[in-house]
């Protein structure tokens, strides 16, 4: 740690550990008692030396590596501090420990200050929340301040890291009704950040449903990325949909602003091709913090498309939006969260192979893959958990509203139980779910694996 310059000269010791009245003062910035984490100070040689330390450190963490001060008795049971804060150092150099497979550079440019500037903690706090988002990394440090060779700080921020990607495999089946699908994802490609995301899943009429997703962060020097989507999917029998969009998105501390641009052809067995081309804009924010139990905290996704779909004897102006928001609150062993899924087509006409799919583990439980095509939709996911970590037991209720096209209104309910957890790079959840309706009979059972790369 820093070596900080202490002057203490005192005129007077009260002679009883009694609670003195502190008077803190002297050249700008002075901290406040509260702000040093001290409650009281005793008129007793520990007690003395906590707040020295305590007031000693304040400096450091805000840049003044060259504190001094002055203490007081003025009467037995008031001291008097004056401090003297010395110059306002720089910011020398920034050291990345813990994860040595990933560049510096990813980290140091999330910080908003660059050597040679003036240490400012207030960035140095905001910077270590910005590294905590990053996926790949499951805890950031408090910082070490050091002084450097040339005299001004030295921060070493060490990170842990946490899972680089994975491989999954998901599965649920009701009696012989089996489907099953593969994914493989890398938060941190070549130690970079890139991600790169590439999934497969079968469907019940021998289809194929295949995703890709890869990103490219921090373009020019700047907080801005590119991510190209594509995709392929088979609604139905000799049913074939495909799509690929181009979006830049930019970063500011914990929200992501999107936009850009996407194609959808679709190809029916029964008529001719359909199209759809449009510009997409969202906005994604993510806010809290890892405990034991998981993540702690809120995300939120919002995502609309509009533009011109083409039909086989119509045209015209189709707007589609989806909204993701998901939380998780955790007191003790028990543990509370829950997915608000809503969205659909909110102007125009659309195509039957657009429609947002519902059912599965990831949408509506209970029910298999795409067992709704929804207009429009409402899906709520409440959840109950029991458990000191990650691995715990939880109940679930889905409740849906869906519009469909064939159907109109309908009201789905799917509840059930299933239990995740994790042991070494595995991470498993596996759960049972009935459509309220139907009863336990009609239960199907989902399974995901997954292993930590």
């Amino acid at each position: 740690m820093v070596s900080l310059i202490l002057c203490i000269t005192v005129f007077a010791a009260a002679s009883v550990e009694s609670s003195l009245n502190v008077d803190l003062g002297g050249s700008p910035p002075v901290p406040a008692l509260y702000e040093l984490g001290i409650d009281s100070v005793l008129a007793s040689d520990s007690s003395i030396t906590v707040l020295q330390e305590s007031i000693l450190q304040w400096y450091l963490e805000e840049g003044y590596p060259f504190a001094g001060a002055g203490y007081y008795f003025v009467s037995g049971d008031s001291l008097r501090v004056n401090t003297v804060p010395g110059r306002h150092a720089l910011l020398e150099e920034v050291r990345i420990e813990g994860i040595p497979g990933t560049r510096s550079g990813v980290f140091t440019r999330l910080l908003a200050i660059e050597p040679g500037d003036t240490y400012d903690r207030e960035a140095v706090n905001a910077w270590i929340a910005r590294i905590e988002q990053l996926e790949f990394i499951k805890a950031a440090s408090t910082p070490e301040l050091l002084l450097g060779e040339g005299g001004n700080i030295v921060i070493v921020q060490h990170v842990v890291k946490g899972r680089q990607g994975h491989f999954a495999a998901s599965m649920d089946w009701r009696g012989e009704n089996l489907e099953g699908a593969g994914e493989i994802l890398f938060l941190n490609l070549a130690g970079t950040a890139r991600e790169l995301e590439i999934s497969g899943r079968t469907t019940e009429w021998g289809g194929f449903n295949a995703y890709l997703r890869y990103r490219e962060p921090w373009l020019f020097g700047i907080p801005l990325s590119a991510q190209l989507e594509a995709s392929q999917e088979t609604p139905e029998s000799s049913w074939v949909n495909r799509e690929a969009s181009l979006s830049i998105i930019w970063s500011i501390e914990l929200t992501e602003i999107m936009g850009g641009a996407g194609i959808w052809r679709g190809y029916p067995p029964d008529g001719e091709r359909q199209s759809y081309d449009y510009g997409l804009g969202g906005i994604t924010f993510r806010t809290g913090s890892g405990v034991p139990q998981g993540w702690n905290g809120i995300e939120f996704q919002l995502e609309a498309r509009s533009g011109n779909r083409t039909g086989q004897d119509s045209s015209g102006i189709l707007t589609m939006a989806d909204l993701m928001i998901d939380g998780n609150v955790y007191s003790g062993v028990i543990g509370f969260g829950g997915r608000l899924l809503t969205g659909g087509v909110m102007q125009g006409n659309w195509f039957e192979g657009l429609l947002q799919q519902l059912g599965g583990q990831q949408t509506l439980r209970g029910y298999p893959e795409n067992a709704f095509r929804a207009v429009r939709y409402a899906v709520g996911r409440p959840e109950i958990s029991l458990g000191e970590t990650e691995t715990r037991v939880y109940l679930f209720c889905d409740l849906a509203a869906i519009r469909t096209p064939e159907d109109g209104m309908r009201y789905p309910v799917g509840c059930g139980a299933g239990m995740r957890g994790i042991s070494g790079i595995f991470n498993a959840d596996a759960a049972a779910g009935f459509p309220l309706e139907e009863g336990l009979g009609s239960a199907r059972f989902y399974l995901r694996l997954t292993a930590s790369i």
